[in-house]
């Protein structure tokens, strides 16, 4: 192929560059012949709109020699053609594929060139080097991600918080090329940018999903000590900031650090300061800490706190599943059933009500018929699970009902409608045969 660029090797030169205006649209500049530069331009953006992409690099590659300064977007178009043939060539599997990214990034080297230097063009090149899986060049999408975040975090997505860390950092770390101090920086400085998006109401269920997936990927450095360490001297070091002792607070329940000292401290000053109200996520992730040491009042109490005031649905969804679990644990059936009726998805709703009107038969089948009874109630709203409840119990609690020759011996005609003891609800009675 005929490479209209120098080598990927002055790229890394140009990055040094700095201008505000690299990525900006601008007023066309035609060039010295005016004529070719509209007919070439014309010419690419017609074969690129029809995804001919070899045809509008060749035609992009003659716009670029008649009229180089023409606008940003040139070269915007440029490294999209040129994208777009390295995804060609990876899927034909081409020994061209090099080749091919390496024209791509002489592009961004005469976009720099043409019009300086931007943190729009690293996140863009950062982003191309990840998505074409160019991993020799990993390392540099790493250090372009992290000058990118550190200067305009503003000018990101949550989709460049996940190539940076996950694909960027993670990776480096895992070639011992970077530490867990600095992937534990990083890792603060992108939670960061999460809770600002979040803080304003921006694609909060995206940053939220990205929060939870950093919160995932630290945690071969996040050792509930390392934590400790960190947070503690930050904490110690403004004590009085709420928004940051709640910051602290979500990320040591994010990470499941609910034994250490210091989440222990924060605990009563996070839910019971009266100048700063514990969001519904706070009452939630210390009623998580609470159930998972089995303090069940305390988590009780905090989950039906937090859903007096929460307006996620998807998060009190969450918190009835486990106060479920608690009231099932705790033999309070009833109870359980009522919470049950509150979730959303019927068909896990009505698993659930069969699930703990059959446990309450060891209780309150106090005879064969009686537990008959129950376990016909259980059957009843498992068959409206949708196939949640697992056959298996649904075979065990067949097995439990009477045999139409008892009835028999009872006086009681299968089929009949009777009253389930403790539930006070009508079934219709059925046998094993």
């Amino acid at each position: 192929m005929n490479k209209l660029f120098a080598s990927i090797g002055y790229l890394f030169f140009f990055l040094t560059v700095s201008s505000q205006d690299c990525f900006q649209a601008s007023k066309a500049n035609w060039g010295e012949d005016s004529t070719e530069c509209r007919k070439n331009v014309s010419l690419y953006s017609e074969f690129m709109k029809q995804k001919v992409y070899p045809d509008a690099a060749k035609f992009w590659n003659k716009t670029q020699i008649f009229c180089p300064e023409y606008k940003p977007n040139l070269y915007a178009n440029g490294a999209y053609i040129y994208r777009n043939i390295v995804k060609e060539k990876k899927k034909e599997k081409s020994t061209e594929v090099n080749l091919y990214l390496d024209t791509l990034y002489s592009v961004y080297d005469q976009w720099i060139l043409n019009f300086g230097n931007c943190d729009e063009i690293k996140a863009a090149m950062a982003k191309d080097i990840i998505t074409l899986s160019d991993r020799k060049n990993f390392n540099k999408a790493y250090e372009l991600y992290r000058e990118v975040f550190q200067n305009s975090p503003q000018i990101t997505s949550y989709s460049d918080i996940k190539y940076f860390f996950v694909y960027g950092a993670k990776t480096l770390y895992k070639k011992n090329i970077i530490k867990c101090d600095q992937l534990l920086a990083d890792y603060e400085m992108l939670s960061s940018v999460c809770d600002n998006n979040i803080s304003k109401g921006k694609k909060v269920e995206k940053y939220s999903k990205i929060q939870e997936l950093l919160d995932k990927e630290i945690s071969p450095c996040a050792s509930c000590d390392k934590l400790e360490e960190i947070y503690s001297s930050k904490y110690n070091a403004d004590p009085e900031n709420m928004d940051l002792t709640k910051k602290i607070f979500e990320r040591l329940s994010n990470n499941k650090c609910t034994e250490s000292n210091l989440y222990i401290t924060l605990l009563d000053k996070v839910l019971n300061d009266p100048d700063n109200p514990p969001t519904a996520k706070d009452l939630y992730n210390a009623a998580v800490a609470d159930y998972k040491r089995k303090e069940f009042l305390k988590a009780e109490e905090r989950f039906n706190r937090a859903i007096t005031i929460c307006e996620d649905e998807k998060l009190n969804q969450k918190m009835y599943e486990i106060l479920y679990d608690i009231a099932f644990n705790k033999k309070q059936y009833k109870k359980g059933f009522s919470i049950a009726a509150n979730l959303s998805d019927k068909c896990v709703s009505n698993d659930k009500k069969a699930r703990i009107v059959a446990a309450s038969s060891s209780k309150y089948g106090n005879s064969a018929f009686n537990k008959s009874l129950i376990y016909c109630l259980a059957l009843k709203y498992a068959s409206s699970s949708c196939g949640k409840t697992p056959t298996s119990a649904i075979n065990s609690w067949n097995g439990q009902l009477l045999p139409k020759s008892e009835l028999i011996m009872l006086d009681i005609k299968s089929n009949s409608s009777q009253l389930v003891p403790f539930w006070g609800k009508n079934i219709e009675l059925k046998t094993r045969d």
